[in-house]
């Protein structure tokens, strides 16, 4: 053994630095849950008694069945269209090619907030922009209409824009155990005369049942902490739900901590019973792959179905992006909304109010880009430390670096917004409203996604690199900085964009953590709706859409880029 290493082959201060890191990352991450518990358990009395009066009243149960109507509802629909669209991408001719990438992209292009917002501008039952449309072909049939057709606030409007928010959930799962199934079952079916329709019910998609259940079971998972959706339409449309709900407990005054606690560690409770439900349907080895040969060998060929198929994946990218952007881009515009589209009453006033005259908007942005861009580096660095750090080392740091990194991923942003407001608002830390208290929180929350960006980036960087730099005397300090970082940029680059993008546009933690002193695009995007300033409104989401699309373009070029090297 060289001098200066420890028992695992590394040098002590490189593995000092590495425990070091894994030390705090782990007291960050665990004392403002552990802080949660302690007050959850000793204000248990004080909310117990309040759950059991909002239950006698009906109003928590109401919030309850209003929660599992749009989870479950959307979820479902996610799975449906999220399988299908796997399913047309990955073993027929009726991919999208290239463009196929941008199915599960789509809800980053447009954040979650904007898009909500978007869909609310098109479908509004009395000022819409489509049901002014239809209410004027309908005029001109002699059917008069006050208000819809068409209307978002409502539990199906609800259902349908969660739904294709989860849809990136069952489509990431369905698609990936899609690309190791062996082609020749859907061979072989052809052969004996199946049709296309035939083949994905009877012989593809019971073969990967696990995945879909397991990709249903996320996007239930991923509904539960849904708050943007319910923000906007479950208010208008008089339907609250429990992220909401929560939120709404700790803004209202007197705050209702206790009842807030509990009902977070519900939450927190169901969404742990589900992630045990998906590991027991998925083992961490992964899918089982029937035969030898997966990938895309031998796609079935759709026929006269092809081009519905390709018009189905089509469809989606048009409801999560450009059909929402294309009515805020219209609203944006208008001296204020009407259904009515006068292209000579457009102005660009609203994008100079919201960026140079109002003082909350314009410091939002400075405030969001800026936490967003701080956020993202110290994720990715952090991530990349201990993952790549600890990539080729024996013991278990790597293991223990994952698990900790990827811990935050099992809890909804509610809840950690909910624990980092109990832990840091009360002395000594007294950091309500402050950029430091959501920097910690939009930290805690972006750590899973860059763990999985410097994960990937590890698993492409073999081990024989590694020890060709030891053999030639190189540290590990050394390696990780000459060999093991260098290498894994492109994925970390990528990784840093989604979490930019996710932090930029965040809303929930957002909504709970920030103050007046620091405004955040989130959060004024939100009080905005509140307050009817929609043109104002519309010109905030067309901006940040802007920079989240330049984002996503700038992610596929790093990441193809990287596959072609590759």
């Amino acid at each position: 053994m060289r001098a200066g290493t420890g028992r695992t082959g590394l040098p002590a201060g490189f593995e000092l630095l590495l425990l070091a890191s894994l030390v705090l990352v782990t007291v960050f991450l665990v004392y403002p849950l552990g802080v949660a518990v302690f007050r959850t358990l000793g204000e248990a009395p004080a909310g117990a008694s309040a759950i059991a009066k909002s239950i006698e009243s009906g109003a928590l149960l109401r919030v309850l069945r209003n929660t599992a109507l749009v989870v479950f509802g959307g979820a479902a629909l996610a799975t449906v269209v999220g399988a299908v669209l796997a399913f047309i991408n990955e073993r027929t001719d009726g991919s999208l090619g290239a463009s196929g990438e941008l199915l599960p992209l789509a809800p980053m292009i447009v954040p979650p907030i904007a898009g909500v917002i978007g869909w609310a501008i098109l479908l509004d039952p009395r000022v819409g922009l489509v049901n002014g449309v239809l209410k004027d072909l309908l005029g001109r049939l002699g059917i008069t209409l006050d208000n819809g057709p068409l209307d978002i606030y409502t539990p199906t409007g609800l259902i349908f824009v969660t739904g294709l928010y989860l849809v990136p959930y069952v489509y990431l799962i369905v698609a990936a155990a899609l690309r190791g199934l062996d082609a020749s079952l859907d061979e072989a079916s052809r052969v004996h005369g199946a049709s296309p329709l035939r083949t994905m019910v009877r012989v593809t998609l019971p073969a990967v049942r696990p995945a879909i259940a397991a990709g249903a079971l996320t996007a239930v998972i991923g509904g539960i902490g849904l708050f943007s959706v319910p923000i906007v339409l479950g208010t208008a449309a008089r339907m609250d739900v429990i992220s909401v709900h929560i939120y709404r407990l700790f803004e209202q005054f007197p705050p209702q901590t206790a009842t807030g606690l509990m009902l977070s560690a519900a939450m927190v409770a169901v969404v742990q019973f589900l992630l045990l439900a998906q590991r027991w349907l998925v083992p961490s080895e992964g899918h089982a792959v029937i035969g030898g040969r997966g990938g895309r060998a031998g796609l079935i060929r759709l026929g006269r179905w092809r081009r519905p198929a390709q018009g189905l994946a089509i469809g989606y990218l048009l409801a999560t992006s450009v059909l929402p952007v294309l009515g805020l881009a219209i609203v944006s515009l208008q001296p204020f909304w009407t259904p009515i589209i006068d292209t000579k009453q457009f102005t660009l006033a609203s994008y100079t109010f919201v960026l140079f005259e109002n003082g909350p908007t314009s410091r939002a942005f400075v405030t969001s880009l800026g936490l967003g861009a701080a956020t993202a580096t110290a994720a990715v660095l952090i991530a990349a430390l201990l993952l790549l750090g600890s990539r080729h080392s024996k013991g278990t740091l790597a293991k223990a670096s994952d698990m900790v990194l990827t811990l935050p991923a099992t809890l909804p942003h509610t809840v950690i917004g909910v624990a980092f407001l109990i832990t840091f608002t009360p002395a000594p830390f007294k950091l309500y409203g402050t950029t430091t208290l959501l920097f910690l929180a939009y930290l805690a929350m972006a750590l899973p996604f860059a763990a999985r960006a410097a994960a990937a980036a590890a698993s492409g960087i073999g081990a024989d690199l590694s020890e060709a730099s030891r053999i030639a005397g190189a540290g590990r300090g050394r390696t990780f900085l000459r060999i093991l970082l260098p290498l894994s940029l492109p994925g970390l680059m990528a990784g840093w964009i989604i979490v930019f993008i996710h932090t930029a546009g965040e809303v929930t933690a957002s909504s709970l953590l920030a103050g007046a002193r620091n405004p955040v695009i989130g959060r004024v995007m939100t009080e905005l709706w509140v307050f009817g300033s929609f043109p104002q409104l519309a010109a905030m989401s067309i901006v940040v859409t802007a920079v989240t699309s330049t984002g996503v373009a700038v992610m596929l070029y790093f990441t193809r880029r990287a596959t072609l090297r590759g």
